[in-house]
């Protein structure tokens, strides 16, 4: 049995290479959040081929669904959530159904495959929840795996998918939140741009979303890095933030991690919910968005008015009021971002 510090041990360890090179997990959890979806499949991302074997899949099944276990509002951020994941080129593929039928499901199970070979199981009480693998006290355990997925499967004729068109004749939203269900304020789910405006921020940066030259937008980079000369099809509206040497203030983003990589930091834009965004590129002269790079593409184009993947170019953003981007910085590590 083990209280303490198993993250790894049943979220990361057998998707190891070096390991069990396991390449699906299927989860039965009561509840779950946003922030631990995107910051789960985040790190296996970044892992892959390295780390983490490719091609890993996730499937969720959520248990406390009916009654009073599962509000439209949630629901809509979770499927928003896994359609950002889910279009991403190389991030793990994910999935999350719902019990429909039957008695709810309060398990709290976590069955890892090699293909279709169940591996390594775990079980406990801890949900598929940021609280519950960092703020909570819980009890979690290996158990027999054969046995946990042959669980699984038993619980997929009772329960359908999120997006499936006719979940709302078989589930009934509730009017609020489960009071199990105490997702964090400081959570990606719950973070609110009405909250933060009226916060004195602990310190402010401008960055400008033109070339270092300052002569224009340019093609394949910055707000345009989805739209290539060469014809190459991406999705057009992905774009990051260019953070050139001439706008980079020491201390204002989280500090490079030893391995030389940048860590997650979360962003909240108006109208747009909060996003989880980090540095990236040689020497973090980029900011961008993990979950999805069509985030900050999609969000500047509609503060310009101007259609899905048309090209930005420099007058388009000097019309709308500016050049530049400002950042606010918070003292719970929180960040606003406004055009």
């Amino acid at each position: 049995m083990f209280t303490e510090e198993f993250e790894d041990r049943i979220l990361f360890a057998p998707a190891k290479i070096d390991g069990l090179s396991c390449n699906r997990l299927k989860i039965v959890t009561a509840f779950t959040d946003v922030e631990r979806i995107s910051s789960h499949l985040i790190k296996l991302y970044d892992g892959k081929n390295k780390e983490y074997v490719p091609n890993i899949k996730v499937d969720i099944i959520l248990g406390m669904t009916k009654g009073a276990g599962l509000t439209e509002k949630k629901h809509k951020k979770i499927c928003a959530q896994i359609e950002r994941l889910n279009s991403v080129a190389g991030m793990p593929k994910i999935t999350c159904r719902y019990i429909v039928e039957g008695k709810q499901v309060h398990s709290k199970v976590y069955v890892w495959c090699r293909g279709n070979e169940a591996v390594a199981a775990y079980c406990g009480s801890a949900n598929y929840t940021m609280n519950a693998f960092y703020a909570r006290r819980e009890c979690m355990d290996a158990c027999d795996a054969k046995e946990a997925h042959r669980y699984y499967k038993s619980l997929l004729p009772d329960s359908m998918d999120c997006f499936d068109n006719g979940l709302s004749s078989r589930l009934t939203f509730a009017a609020k939140k489960n009071v199990e269900d105490d997702v964090a304020e400081t959570n990606l789910e719950n973070l609110s741009w009405e909250k933060y405006e009226i916060i004195q921020p602990l310190d402010m940066l401008e960055i400008s979303l033109l070339k270092a030259d300052g002569t224009e937008t340019g093609y394949g980079s910055g707000v345009n890095w989805g739209i290539r000369k060469n014809g190459y099809k991406r999705n057009r509206n992905q774009a990051y933030i260019p953070y050139n040497t001439a706008d980079q203030k020491q201390g204002f983003f989280p500090p490079v991690n030893s391995d030389g990589t940048y860590p997650v930091f979360k962003v909240i834009i108006k109208g747009y919910g909060a996003f989880y965004m980090r540095q990236a590129q040689a020497n973090g002269k980029g900011l961008h968005t993990p979950e999805s790079n069509a985030v900050l593409g999609e969000w500047i184009r509609r503060q310009l008015g101007v259609p899905d993947g048309v090209y930005i170019t420099k007058e388009m953003l000097e019309n709308a009021g500016g050049t530049k981007v400002l950042f606010k910085k918070y003292d719970d590590g929180i960040y606003t971002l406004e055009y």
